[in-house]
């Protein structure tokens, strides 16, 4: 069973937690340590928008406060890294540089520039790197891209993603909604669906942003992934004060309508009654996990979850973020 260590212990830290706990008793992998800059954060309750959270605080790993020390005293095979955007890149290439596996929390990075830098370093080191673009695990996700992948109800037609939140206010220091730490809608809400879309459908051919700005720099977020064949309309909004978080999709097919709505998917199709689809109830995150660590011991490739698409969506992120700064001017996105 391999050991794993988490850098940072804010709200996604504790969803990461719960999932840890399950695939130990799975035999797969232990959380053995966590570090986090204050002791205090090891004591206080975090809730989140997705409220995976059990509310509870558990004991059962060693704690830090000295990053150095714990890496020191633990046998880790897998670093897990839930720290602020603008320190993934850097920590992300130290723990690689150190000899350890390394999953990190979306974004992959600020740039694309940074986001092929750890791809390079990851492949000196001899070391798996995984972003968590964690829709890919999702039973309600993984559905979809069978549908889209096998064909059965014909091409594409047209695409809508929408994900809805209250203002993400529980980080520390509210660092996830300032600009100066990368922090908007766009970049830590929306980019989801982005990542969805590229995932699902490629790289687009050309791309639009509208914005509105409110508690931070972008706090809605209306995008157009324009394809030769159709359209895929992608919406966010974290500006919806005491309202729940909402995620759903409606892709439109030659042959059938496929929607999902916080994780119940139906399928309308053009002939016959509309019917639920019987889908998992494993949690996404504890199957993100549980595939890294197949990852990291050589079980499995990256598969489903290539880092070289994380990197791709932060470059597309980051045209979307330039459209909306210019108004939402339509931008050609070039093929990497």
């Amino acid at each position: 069973m391999l050991n794993a260590a988490i850098i940072g212990y804010g709200g996604i830290a504790r969803v990461h937690e719960s999932s840890y706990r399950e695939l130990e008793k799975a035999g797969k992998v232990k959380l053995v340590a966590v570090y986090a800059r204050n002791e205090k954060s090891f004591t206080e309750k975090k809730d989140i928008n997705i409220n995976e959270d059990d509310k509870t605080v558990v004991s059962d790993f060693h704690k830090y406060t000295d990053l150095d020390e714990m890496l020191a005293n633990e046998k880790i095979d897998i670093i897990d890294i839930c720290l602020p955007t603008p320190l993934h890149k850097s920590v992300g290439i130290d723990m690689l540089r150190r000899g350890y596996h390394v999953m990190c929390e979306k974004p992959m990075a600020t740039t694309y520039e940074d986001c092929l830098e750890m791809l390079d370093e990851a492949k000196k080191a001899g070391k798996r790197l995984m972003i968590g673009q964690c829709l890919h695990f999702f039973p309600e996700y993984e559905y979809l891209k069978d549908v889209v992948s096998d064909g059965r109800y014909g091409k594409v037609k047209s695409a809508f993603f929408q994900r809805l939140s209250s203002p993400p206010l529980w980080s520390s220091e509210n660092w996830i909604m300032k600009k100066e730490n990368f922090g908007s809608c766009l970049h830590d809400l929306h980019i989801h669906d982005v990542d969805m879309c590229l995932y699902l459908f490629g790289t687009p051919d050309k791309i639009f942003c509208k914005s509105k700005d409110g508690f931070s720099a972008i706090d809605g977020v209306t995008t157009m992934f324009m394809y030769e064949e159709f359209a895929a309309t992608v919406m966010a909004d974290w500006s919806l004060m005491n309202y729940p978080f909402t995620s759903e999709y409606r892709v439109c097919f030659e042959k059938a309508t496929v929607t999902d709505l916080n994780g119940k998917v139906t399928v309308y199709p053009i002939e016959g009654e509309p019917f639920g689809v019987d889908l998992s109830a494993e949690s996404g995150y504890t199957s993100e996990i549980a595939h890294f660590s197949d990852v990291a011991q050589g079980e499995k490739d990256h598969g489903k979850n290539h880092v070289r698409g994380a990197a791709e969506t932060i470059r597309i992120i980051n045209l979307l973020a330039e459209s909306a700064e210019k108004g939402g001017r339509v931008i050609r996105v070039e093929k990497e």
